[in-house]
């Protein structure tokens, strides 16, 4: 039996990629959203559509201790306020702490981290080692090394037939060495990366536009939503080319 991605104890537990709680509540509030997922390659192209419902898709490659401890603390840290997020709903505004910024960038992590393991093999180390046995061990993203920004999308995303509600992908980065990450559930996006620099420099943030908002490293109040929605035009142009990248490293503080 392979190890745990975490811990190293036995992968004897299967870890559902997307709660099912969202699955059942989205259904219901969206009428129409199609459930199928559609698993996307590193380059966007699409790989294979998973005819169940994105909330049964499951994966084995952590432990019982794991599953059912940390992970579902992070899991349930979040639930209060993610549904507004995958909903797009406009009748209230989310506004966030630093403590519940860094529960959903490290949830997300989490997710994007899963989701690798629904992909063809060579998918599995697309994110280093060391970015599971931090989050294992510190339950948050580094602020040294790993950067993420939010984005209000409409649906359907991608050009894709019928209403994609869930949609994620992971690449590797080269140079500097690290992955990148994409998530979506419904209107809520996040883009999340983690590069392997020097000891005497860190990441830069992502500036803050009407359209986007850096969701880590923390501020001291996040407020959702942006004042403007990303259509699909914009979302491909900031994580398809090079304005994807933080410009540059600073010395670290």
């Amino acid at each position: 039996m392979a190890g745990c991605v975490f811990c190293g104890a036995p992968a004897n537990s299967r870890e559902h990629v997307i709660p099912q709680w969202i699955s059942s509540n989205t259904l219901k509030a969206v009428p129409g959203i199609d459930q199928t997922s559609i698993v996307l390659g590193a380059d966007g192209v699409p790989l294979r559509t998973v005819s169940q419902k994105f909330g049964d898709i499951t994966v084995k490659c952590v432990c019982t201790t794991c599953n059912s401890g940390w992970m579902n603390n992070l899991e349930e840290s979040v639930r209060p306020f993610l549904l507004p997020l995958v909903l797009g709903t406009d009748e209230f505004v989310v506004i966030l702490d630093k403590q519940q910024q860094a529960d959903l960038a490290a949830w997300v992590m989490k997710t994007v981290m899963m989701f690798s393991f629904t992909l063809p093999k060579e998918f599995h180390s697309a994110i280093p080692a060391a970015d599971y046995a931090y989050l294992y061990h510190y339950r948050r993203l580094s602020t040294r090394r790993m950067t993420a920004r939010a984005f209000h999308l409409p649906v359907p995303g991608h050009g894709m037939a019928g209403e994609v509600l869930f949609e994620a992908k992971v690449s590797k980065s080269v140079n500097p060495r690290g992955f990148i990450g994409f998530l979506r559930l419904g209107h809520f996006g996040v883009q999340v990366y983690s590069m392997r620099l020097p000891g005497d420099t860190r990441l830069c943030e992502f500036a803050e536009f009407p359209n986007v908002k850096p969701l880590w490293p923390p501020a001291a109040r996040w407020v959702w939503p942006p004042e403007q929605a990303c259509d699909e035009a914009m979302l491909k142009a900031l994580t398809d080319d090079g304005t994807a990248f933080p410009i540059g490293t600073r010395k670290k503080r």
